[in-house]
């Protein structure tokens, strides 16, 4: 694929994806993306092995599905995203947190030897995605 427009994207997703300034999506994007938008439901399991090197939008590659299953200002959780650290968690949260940013998607990020009280205030006011370790 030679444009983020021929994966039949929201109009919300590539703006902000031209916000982003993305514009050609990577190897490792045109594999992944098509796979995770042609599941029906976004609650499906989906077991999804990818490896490559830093830098190569991996993060990006299964953001921008989740972001444009999601609807604009729907509070429901919708996606769990599990991560081997709390540094791979900040920065999936930050990838979806932009490209959802014009559909209002909340995230939080749910992590080991933080305040319990404080991540549990945060999941009762609304998130449609939790990442944890």
């Amino acid at each position: 694929m030679n444009s983020f427009n021929n994966f039949n994207l929201d109009t919300e997703i590539l703006k902000s994806l031209d916000i982003l300034d993305y514009k050609i999506p990577s190897q490792v994007q045109s594999r992944v993306i098509p796979v995770l938008l042609d599941k029906k439901d976004i609650l499906s399991l989906v077991d999804l092995l990818v490896k490559s090197k830093t830098g190569t939008g991996k993060s990006a590659a299964f953001a921008i599905p989740i972001c444009n299953k999601i609807k604009k200002l729907e509070n429901k959780l919708k996606v769990l995203v599990i991560v081997p650290t709390r540094e791979l968690a900040l920065q999936v949260k930050e990838e979806i947190e932009k490209i959802g940013r014009l559909k209002m998607i909340k995230c939080s990020v749910i992590l080991g030897k933080e305040p319990l009280k404080n991540q549990i205030l945060e999941l009762k006011q609304g998130t449609n995605v939790i990442l944890a370790t």
